[in-house]
């Protein structure tokens, strides 16, 4: 019995590559091919196939966003991401419980072996994409690691404030000091993380996942 799909990409030359290999395969059914997360929500509640292979950069409605509609409404549908979306992403795809994940690096034989294993009940997690997520969660740690060194507690609490748009009487008040120790605080910090402003600092927290 074929595996009943629909195919998701925003890109009309990709979405008929794929259309067109796996019509050619009794192995697949492709039920409907579309290119917005709306249409891929209609075609998954109408056909309800067993698979949907999609990319997370649709129109409409984001892949991530169809993801969370899916699982929310317990929809059987499985979904499969192949995708080159960049890593923060692909590390929601996995934190998600996603149970295929490939890499547009990849090839069609390597996608048609994750959507049989995914069909099965398995999960197919591309290798080059984990590691990666991995590496840049390693990364980001050391990031941290470094910044936390670099500021006192306080400080860090600051930053982080300034960081969701706090002005320093606000961060005062908050933190129950006056506002010149808050000013003199933010001095600090951006002496020590060398950042020359508010938005400066914004930028070097969010980089390095410190928000």
């Amino acid at each position: 019995m074929s595996i009943e799909m629909v195919l998701a990409d925003p890109h009309p030359v990709m979405l008929d590559g794929l259309a067109h290999d796996f019509q050619q395969s009794p192995d697949f059914s492709v039920k409907a091919c579309v290119s917005n997360g709306n249409d891929v929500l209609a075609a998954v509640r109408k056909y309800q196939p067993d698979i949907l292979v999609m990319d997370l950069s649709l129109t409409q409605r984001s892949g991530l966003s169809l993801i969370e509609e899916m699982q929310h409404h317990q929809l059987p549908t499985k979904p499969v991401v192949f995708t080159g979306a960049p890593i923060g992403e692909v590390m929601r795809v996995i934190d998600m419980g996603v149970p295929g994940l490939v890499s547009k690096d990849k090839s069609r034989q390597v996608l048609a072996r994750c959507i049989h294993t995914v069909h099965q009940g398995d999960k197919w997690l591309d290798r080059d994409l984990t590691m990666k997520t991995m590496s840049f969660l390693l990364e980001q740690q050391k990031k941290s690691a470094k910044a936390s060194s670099l500021l006192t507690p306080r400080e860090m609490t600051v930053a982080r404030m300034v960081t969701e748009g706090w002005p320093n009487k606000k961060i005062a008040s908050k933190l129950f000091i006056s506002e010149g120790t808050a000013k003199l605080h933010l001095h600090h910090i951006y002496q020590n993380l060398n950042c020359p402003g508010r938005m400066s600092l914004q930028r070097y927290m969010q980089e390095n996942g410190l928000t």
